[in-house]
């Protein structure tokens, strides 16, 4: 399969031709209501059928009195009776237009094109709430920390997780070797780079390097062109990859860097589905604890506690000893680890003890930073020369993540 075949072929309503209502655009609300930092065009302004049911002073002052009656909405807590007053006549509004957008919807006076999703979860958070709740994405709302915590239905995951792949395949250069090519030793039909020495029983003929042979004969004074200077190009395999994405769920990660890491495990596992291969993707939550996430859950992580980078290491060695093919590790965190799960060590001894232990299981090591702090690097580079086989990787921003992610999946394929 190719990469246009997996943007040509998504499984999402919203490619579908049909009369245009609130449902045909249903997966583009539910994506904007997970990740409130993507923000898409639209020409229509929703605000303006709010302000149309609003007494004239809330009118006059819209701008002011909407960003705070908006956050309020989404909250709880005790508010005055000065407050109290305006929110109600707030909800009652956005109630009222709410009616109407749907209504102009349903008559085509407006289209999908006319409106942005963002705008109107922004706009419209809690009915946008409850009508994704009665179409089954949502299973609740509660609040937490004086918010409003949205628990998504594991329904919801397969529908965000064909849009996080669709961005994820902006601008893609699938060309490359992949994570399947690997140099354990070994019979192959395809020839690495590496130089070893020629072995008869694993290398075939056409694999041995004459130039690099005779300069090896060449180097020992003379000319000798005997199978003892023979030297080869060590073959490449190409096998089953087992993925663990390890996920920094600690209190440091709130907001756009959890909600990135939660995009790249998603684009990933679309990504092995739709290639229709037999990889495999193991998603690990830490903080100062550790467990694997259940298909369907993943949407619904929040970030606290500590952090034990130690402890999630070694979870993914574990996963990766009991299973077959190729290990490859994505640390993502954005800082140093302040717990360590073993009482004999400091968090930062377990956390390089742990990647020195991923030589055992042969795991290639993707740390990806979110932060930039001098102690962080060191210890990030530190690990990485410890596993043995290891890359560092640095993002300012942490909703590009899933694009460096199903790239550097879709090299192989």
């Amino acid at each position: 399969m190719s990469m246009p075949d997996l943007i040509d072929k998504p499984e999402c309503r919203l490619c579908e031709s049909r009369a245009e209502d609130l449902g045909s655009f249903a997966d583009d609300l539910l994506y904007s209501l997970f990740n409130p930092y993507y923000h898409d065009p639209g020409k229509f302004d929703t605000s303006q059928l709010i302000k149309k049911h609003l007494r004239e002073d809330l009118r006059k002052d819209y701008d002011l009195f909407s960003n705070v009656l908006s956050e309020l909405m989404k909250s709880f807590g005790y508010l005055g009776s000065y407050w109290m007053d305006k929110l109600e006549e707030f909800k009652n509004a956005k109630k009222k237009a709410w009616e109407e957008l749907k209504e102009m919807l349903r008559r085509g006076e407006l289209s999908r094109e006319d409106i942005s999703a963002s705008d109107i979860v922004d706009n419209f958070f809690d009915e946008v709430v409850e009508e994704l709740t009665k179409m089954g994405y949502i299973k609740e709302v509660y609040d937490r920390f004086h918010r409003k915590m949205v628990v998504f239905d594991k329904k919801a995951e397969k529908v965000i997780g064909e849009k996080v792949l669709a961005l994820s395949l902006r601008d893609l250069d699938a060309k490359g070797f992949g994570e399947h090519e690997t140099e354990k030793e070994g019979i192959s039909i395809f020839v690495g780079d590496k130089i070893v020495d020629y072995d008869p029983f694993v290398h075939t003929f056409d694999m041995i390097d004459i130039t690099e042979s005779l300069i090896k004969s060449a180097m020992r004074g003379e000319i000798d062109f005997n199978e003892k200077e023979f030297v080869a190009r060590q073959p490449k395999h190409s096998e089953k990859c087992v993925y663990v994405m390890l996920i920094d769920v600690s209190d440091s990660m709130r907001g756009k860097k959890i909600i990135g890491a939660i995009e790249a495990a998603l684009a990933l596992k679309r990504a092995i589905k739709k290639m229709g291969s037999n990889d495999e993707l193991r998603v690990v939550a830490f903080n100062h604890k550790v467990r694997e996430i259940k298909p369907g859950e993943i949407l619904n992580l929040f970030a606290r506690g500590r952090t034990d980078i130690g402890l999630a290491l070694k979870k993914a060695r574990e996963i990766i000893r009991q299973s077959s093919g190729t290990g490859v590790i994505f640390l993502i965190t954005d800082g140093e680890p302040t717990s360590s799960y073993n009482p004999r060590l400091t968090p930062w001894k377990c956390a390089l003890k742990e990647a020195e232990n991923l030589r055992k299981v042969y795991a290639r090591l993707q740390i990806i930073m979110f932060g930039r702090e001098r102690r962080f690097i060191e210890l990030c580079a530190s690990m990485a020369k410890l596993s043995g086989r290891a890359n560092v990787f640095y993002f300012s921003d942490p909703l590009n993540l899933k694009s460096f992610v199903v790239r550097s999946y879709l090299r192989n394929h």
